[in-house]
């Protein structure tokens, strides 16, 4: 298993829906690395796992997944081997959700789930 942030658009009657996904990270390196992180932290959004993203929700899981990349440090070193693909995963996941218009989350037009 893994975990991905998946994106959808609902189709638009001639073409079938839109989606596709970023993945984040392997399933066990998610419990291995991030999570001890994330329970140790006290994120209420990234502890649930599964995230259905709204309009409200984006800014403060984006907000826990900014803490989360600034604190990685403190509990692993850069010479850790998979310090440099977790830290690089955090990254692209933040730059995917950054680039996200809330908008288009209120209005239905883009489906949006981290799990």
């Amino acid at each position: 298993m893994s975990v991905a942030l998946m994106f959808k658009s609902p189709s638009t009657g001639e073409s079938a829906p839109a989606s596709w996904e970023v993945p984040v990270s392997t399933e066990k390196l998610f419990y291995q690395y991030w999570y001890p992180i994330i329970e140790k932290e006290g994120y209420a959004w990234l502890r649930t796992v599964a995230i259905y993203f709204d309009p409200e929700n984006l800014s403060e899981v984006l907000d826990e997944l900014r803490q989360l990349q600034a604190a990685f440090p403190r509990y692993y070193i850069p010479d850790d081997e998979e310090y440099e693909y977790i830290t690089s995963r955090i990254a692209r996941l933040i730059a995917e959700l950054e680039a996200v218009n809330p908008d288009d989350l209120a209005s239905g037009k883009l489906e949006l789930f981290l799990g």
